[in-house]
């Protein structure tokens, strides 16, 4: 649209203040919502920088990378090794067995693939770690959704074996290997096993029961616990994957478990 001037140039031409106030009409339509919402982000910027200044990160901690998606940030605790100390009792765990109604149809081997002699795990049956046969466990905590749980599961597997494998005999049936799958159901249990090529015990956890009794811990954390008179007891623990070799590790444990039986 083309603008025509109106001849008499002491009189405002009706063309132009139409169009004028077409402007205006526009520019309170469509500026003021603009201007709006500018002012409404300009305030969520100044309270979430009050918000910033208010909380100390003296006072404050990060979620670990491990811990569940969406957990609220909480006062800082002592560190997973603080909380498990050297002779802390370990509790007899409880390690169910698979069945139809945590939707597993298939056998009691997703958990116990190997048993040793004297274990009779049956499916739907309630087992304890004191069930099992072992006099040092290597507890694992992990999960099929956390990525160094994936990385260090070789590791694990080439631990295994070698606790099959080293001493006179081997230690099978004196130190044991059992992991626990933090939240993971029996089907993902049996697609890490086989991705990885495990055998040894390993537990699904879908409700966090074990997760949560254990201290709600960032995964992978490992216990290493010697069977005693009155239970179970701490050796020591390691919060996150495993470092060095598994030979090495081994070595640790024999070293901090003493004479085995």
């Amino acid at each position: 649209m083309t603008f025509v001037p109106y001849r008499d140039a002491g009189r405002a031409s009706p063309r132009k203040s139409a169009g004028g106030a077409a402007r205006l009409v526009a520019l309170f339509r469509f500026g003021l919502p603009v201007a709006a919402c500018l002012l409404v982000l300009a305030a969520s910027l100044v309270r979430a920088a009050d918000g910033g200044q208010a909380a100390s990160p003296s006072a404050v901690s990060s979620v670990p990378s491990g811990s569940p998606q969406g957990a609220p940030q909480a006062a800082v605790l002592p560190g997973p090794q603080d909380a498990w100390p050297e002779g802390a009792a370990f509790p007899d765990i409880a390690l169910a067995m698979p069945s139809p109604d945590a939707g597993w149809n298939g056998g009691a081997d997703v958990a116990v693939p190997a048993p040793l002699p004297g274990e009779t795990p049956a499916r739907g049956q309630m087992f304890r770690l004191s069930d099992l046969r072992g006099q040092v466990f290597i507890v694992n905590l992990y999960s099929w959704f956390c990525a160094p749980c994936q990385e260090e599961a070789p590791a694990l597997r080439a631990l295994d074996a070698r606790i099959s494998s080293a001493g006179p005999g081997g230690l099978a049936g004196r130190v044991r290997l059992v992991g626990i799958a933090a939240g993971d159901d029996w089907n993902l249990v049996q697609s890490f096993r086989q991705r990885h090529g495990l055998v040894f015990p390993l537990f699904a956890d879908p409700e966090l029961a074990l997760h949560g009794q254990l201290g709600g811990l960032p995964v992978p954390f490992t216990w290493v616990v010697r069977r005693e008179a009155d239970g179970f007891r701490v050796l020591f623990t390691l919060s996150g994957a495993l470092t060095g070799t598994p030979a090495q590790f081994l070595d640790r444990v024999l070293a901090a478990a003493g004479p085995l039986p």
